[in-house]
């Protein structure tokens, strides 16, 4: 016996039994039940509208847009949407059968989830559907400049993902995006060096070419922030067309071959020494070096690098008198620790304002293993 023979045509069905009428594709059966069915919820907050458009199922989709549209506008949990997900799919037709019934679900906004405050304008960038985003531009032209609760636009998710295609469109369409910050100051050409996306850096540049200069909140350029996540071809050609990037400091002092050896990006400190090898002495606020830095992190490739072509700097003390080996030893970083005391064991006999050296600093933190390299060489 099927769910239409066990209850009425005015028996408020389950979701569960809704979501198999749907799956089973039973459009009789879907034209029958009560709409009151229609307004039943998963667990998630998803609504039976939501499920035929998350999978697909368009001739469900329109019978509930006929039947009960006031679905369309009810949101899950998240604060998605049909319409939501059908741009997240690229089901333009189903986001025509949406807007017809309810077209201001294409300007509505999620509340939580994975991007809290994006729109369906947002998603469709963001997951490259060129013919959705095109769809609500139509409709709603203004949600190409509507940010998500972080300040984010459809055109920076765009440039973040890599979606060329609809970063182009979103220009032609609203070319000031292309300039927006997010609410950390972050720029789409900020983030599409960031994520390595170089086709939508070239296209930024050749747009807004002064873009990348522009720092965020942080006073951390496009160049500084492709070193800081190892991104080489993003940040050559940053460095083709804004050099002096390559030595432009962030707020607290550090500079692209700073935040290089920091991270252990070696193949970017590589490519800065070429470019700019000054900067490979150049300290940041504190008076720490990219040797400091490297020594601090563990950093061991990165510390050898700077030494073979910057050997005094492991010698060269912060504003508080530390140097490499001291802070290597206070971080219990032994490869770094054994490195720099093999190529300069004077360093060891250096203490920081205070008086502590290598080894006082070392026992105070218990690093036994740095305390032992540290006593060999003493002794």
């Amino acid at each position: 016996m099927g769910l239409f023979d066990l209850f009425g045509k005015n028996k408020t069905l389950s979701y569960d039994e809704v979501r198999e009428l749907i799956l089973n594709k039973d459009i009789q059966r879907l034209k029958k039940i009560s709409i009151q069915s229609f307004s039943t919820r998963h667990r998630s907050g998803d609504t039976p509208a939501y499920f035929a458009a998350e999978k697909g199922y368009k001739e469900c989709l329109q019978i509930i847009a006929e039947r009960a549209p006031e679905t369309l506008r009810t949101q899950n949990r998240d604060g998605a949407t049909p319409a939501f997900i059908a741009a997240e799919k690229g089901l333009r037709d189903f986001l025509e059968i949406i807007a017809e019934k309810a077209p201001d679900t294409l300007k509505t906004q999620t509340e939580r989830g994975v991007i809290p405050g994006a729109t369906p304008a947002f998603v469709a960038a963001e997951k490259g559907q060129k013919e959705c985003l095109e769809f609500i531009f139509e409709k709603l032209p203004e949600t190409l400049k509507t940010p998500d609760n972080d300040g984010k636009t459809p055109a920076f998710i765009a440039a973040e993902k890599g979606q060329r295609e609809c970063l182009e469109f979103i220009f032609e369409k609203e070319p000031g995006t292309l300039k927006t910050p997010d609410n950390d100051g972050k720029t789409p050409a900020f983030v599409a060096a960031e994520k390595g996306q170089k086709e939508c850096l070239e296209f930024i540049f050749k747009k807004v070419p002064d873009t990348l200069k522009t720092p965020d909140n942080d006073g951390k350029t496009p160049a500084f922030v492709a070193a800081e996540k190892g991104q080489r071809e993003c940040l050559e050609f940053i460095f083709e067309r804004a050099p002096e990037t390559l030595k432009t400091p962030n707020n607290d002092g550090k500079t692209p071959a700073f935040i290089a050896a920091e991270k252990g990006q070696r193949e970017c400190l590589e490519f800065i020494f070429e470019r700019a090898p000054e900067t490979l002495k150049t300290p940041n606020n504190d008076g720490k070096t990219p040797a400091y830095a490297a020594a601090e992190k563990g950093q061991k490739e990165c510390l050898e690098f700077i030494f073979g072509k910057e050997p005094d700097t492991i010698r060269i003390q912060d504003s508080s008198g530390a140097t490499p080996a001291f802070v290597a030893a206070e971080k219990g970083k032994k490869e770094c620790l054994e490195f720099i005391i093999e190529r300069a064991p004077d360093t060891l006999k250096i203490e920081n304002k205070k008086g502590a050296t290598p080894l006082s600093i070392a026992t105070l933190e218990n690093n036994k293993e740095c305390i032992d390299i540290i006593e060999r060489y003493i002794v």
